[in-house]
């Protein structure tokens, strides 16, 4: 019987979300169910084999040698599993980085929230998990801050980890590797999208890679810690800059804010360090001179808007995407975009001149966004100590905006956009 992998609509070839490797469809492996099959050559003695199938049952799924059907597949190269959106659809790869308590896990669950409700309701994209179980960490920082039952009460979000539950570590002979373990999620053309009767070719996998800062410093990047080689792949890079990391930003917010991040100055960090690294490892790992300048899109992520908004003269950001005459679906406004970007661009320039020659020498193609998590200052819970912001003040400030950017723009065109000032 045909491998139900070999049937029309699958890529020719694939790269796997885990380990960058490359392979066709057809040299997936396959996950055994049967109980006793257990003990992998790259994963492990409590890990079930990965094998490459011979039968298959009626529905097309593998049967293993204790006469089990399968039906998980996996990398043929480091024998993690995949999710079967990875064989059909062409992935987009976007790393995200920056600075340890840049906000970036705010940032992460705020971006992912904000997608589910803009992609659908203005572009007609079907955005969800493409694997549920890749995803738990991101799903439980959305829980927490978007449905969580307790509304009221105070939520602090854990920090990413150097090691744990986002990592893998595979077994190659005599050495072992660590990889990041990736968020998948899938955006399909809706029915009403232009590009529903060509889904195959337009719908997307996204592939993030969210790092602990410390990950980025350099030193950290090794043959066996491969946690940020995802940047040599990615299609965008996200650098979350913290302006209140910065004394001179937070010097220059005055009485603006009572935040206490600007006012008691708790972490301070040299964050073009950080950058200068990144580039550096994006340069070596994807084979360019260090006097290149990269084409690969550079979005810096000013986080934490609320606390530094008096240094753009307003409290709010206009909406980036405008209705279509012709059909119900919205377009996104690259003109605003620019405009915020140019703008936020002179604020960094005045006062962190540093970020923005580390990011201009390292790419042609910069923008700089801004953006509020949760759209006010954290708090201290009295009883516990704990700073963090209550649910039901959690507003969301352009967070979707740096990912609609990026698929409009170096995605194939899934989501559509105009440039409503150019002549």
């Amino acid at each position: 019987m045909k491998n139900s992998l070999i049937r029309t609509g699958l890529r020719r070839q694939v790269r796997c979300p885990h380990c960058w490797g490359q392979f066709g469809p057809e040299d997936s492996k396959w996950i055994t169910a049967g109980s006793e099959l257990v003990g992998d050559i790259r994963l492990g003695s409590d890990q079930q084999k990965r094998f490459l199938p011979t039968r298959f049952d009626p529905e097309g799924n593998a049967i293993d040698s204790s006469g089990t059907p399968c039906q998980e597949i996996a990398c043929p190269h480091c024998h993690l599993q995949i999710p079967r959106s990875v064989l059909e659809m062409r992935p987009f790869f976007v790393s995200i980085a920056g600075t340890p308590s840049c906000g970036k896990s705010y940032y992460l669950a705020s971006m992912i929230w904000q997608l589910r409700k803009t992609m659908p309701r203005y572009f007609c994209i079907d955005f969800g998990d493409a694997d549920p179980v890749s995803n738990q960490l991101v799903n439980e920082y959305e829980k927490q801050q978007f449905f969580n039952s307790e509304q009221d009460k105070i939520v602090k979000l854990a920090k990413t980890e150097e090691q744990g539950d986002l990592y893998s570590v595979v077994q190659y002979e005599d050495h072992t590797v660590s990889y990041p373990r990736p968020f998948l999620f899938f955006a399909k053309t809706g029915q009403n999208h232009p590009g529903v009767k060509n889904q195959g070719d337009s719908s997307r996998l996204i592939c993030l890679y969210d790092n602990a800062g410390e990950s980025f410093q350099p030193g950290k990047d090794t043959v066996g810690n491969k946690v940020t080689r995802h940047l040599g792949v990615s299609n965008c890079v996200m650098y979350c800059f913290d302006p209140t990391q910065d004394p001179r930003m937070r010097s220059a917010c005055g009485d603006a804010t009572d935040d206490f991040q600007v006012a008691s100055a708790p972490v301070t960090n040299r964050q073009d360090i950080v950058l200068h690294e990144i580039a550096s490892r994006i340069k070596k790992h994807g084979g360019l001179k260090e006097s290149e300048r990269s084409t690969k899109p550079l979005l810096v992520i000013c986080t934490k808007f609320d606390a530094w908004s008096s240094l753009m003269g307003e409290k709010t950001l206009p909406l980036p995407f405008v209705p279509s005459s012709s059909s119900e679906i919205h377009r996104l406004d690259l003109s605003v975009i620019r405009d915020v970007s140019k703008r936020v661009r002179n604020v960094l320039y005045e006062h962190s001149p540093e970020i923005v020659g580390a990011a201009e020498s390292f790419s042609s193609n910069v923008y700089y966004i801004p953006v509020s998590a949760t759209g006010r200052a954290p708090e201290q819970d009295e009883e516990t100590g704990l700073i963090g912001v209550r649910p039901r003040d959690i507003k969301p400030m352009w967070c979707e905006v740096p990912m609609l950017l990026a698929i409009a723009c170096w995605s194939g065109g899934l989501v559509p956009y105009i440039e409503s000032n150019k002549s």
